[in-house]
């Protein structure tokens, strides 16, 4: 009898593992039950039985996903308000921007960084109950967070500007991670200048041109005639 609970508990963590992987690779509608199976070397029943389908493992991965990146960000985050305060000073805008790139682009955990963009790039494209759940559970706490510290870092900036540049930020970041293989445009068009799988150059190519979008002053405050009603609502992404 322990021996078969062994057996369904390893059996459940390595499809969990490969599912991790594959959504990584290929998305969630990239990935077929069966091929999932396949890899974990399980069959499809198996994958009904521990996780209920293929819908609810996508669930139970992004939600822990969105949970880890969380965590890393808002500890990262702890720690540059925390050396601000310590310095009377402000936080460094830089730092805190590369803090958030470091979520989706980093070396000790890129696959959780792929995973987000998954995530996110799913609940604009095609969200459903389960991403909005994911969101607003995990990620809205983040973006509050953050443009909370973007404010504080960017003190020129008023609220709908910095609302605006938080949104860019997190357009600019999918973009460019979803820009990615052999078969990425950025690398065709600038002849092979530009190498996206190079996550080292991508990330400080990241980092120096959002810290320059939020360098720039104030451009479409509320007497600029081009803008006559500013949005200053909440962004909800991360």
């Amino acid at each position: 009898m322990r021996l078969n609970h062994t057996i369904e508990k390893e059996t459940k963590s390595r499809i969990r593992i490969v599912a991790e992987e594959m959504f990584a690779t290929h998305g969630i509608g990239g990935v077929t039950t069966r091929a999932l199976a396949e890899k974990a070397g399980a069959n499809t029943a198996a994958v009904n039985y521990h996780f209920g389908g293929k819908d609810n493992l996508a669930t139970e991965v992004f939600r822990d996903v969105a949970h880890r990146s969380t965590v890393r960000r808002l500890a990262n985050l702890d720690r540059i308000e925390t050396e601000a305060r310590a310095n009377n000073a402000r936080p460094d805008l830089r730092t805190v921007i590369e803090s958030f790139v470091d979520a989706y682009v980093n070396e000790d955990d890129p696959r959780t960084g792929l995973l987000l963009a998954r995530l996110v790039l799913k609940h604009r494209v095609d969200p459903n109950e389960w991403t909005h759940a994911v969101v607003r559970e995990e990620l809205d706490r983040v973006a509050e967070r953050y443009v909370a510290a973007l404010a504080d870092a960017a003190p020129e900036l008023d609220p709908a500007e910095v609302h605006w540049r938080y949104h860019f930020m997190v357009g600019s970041i999918l973009m460019t991670l979803s820009d990615d293989g052999p078969e990425s445009r950025l690398q065709r068009l600038s002849g092979g200048l530009c190498k996206p799988a190079d996550k080292r150059i991508l990330r400080a190519q990241l980092v120096d041109f959002l810290t320059g979008a939020f360098l720039i002053g104030n451009q479409a405050g509320p007497d600029n005639d081009a803008y006559p009603e500013q949005a200053g609502g909440r962004s909800v992404d991360d």
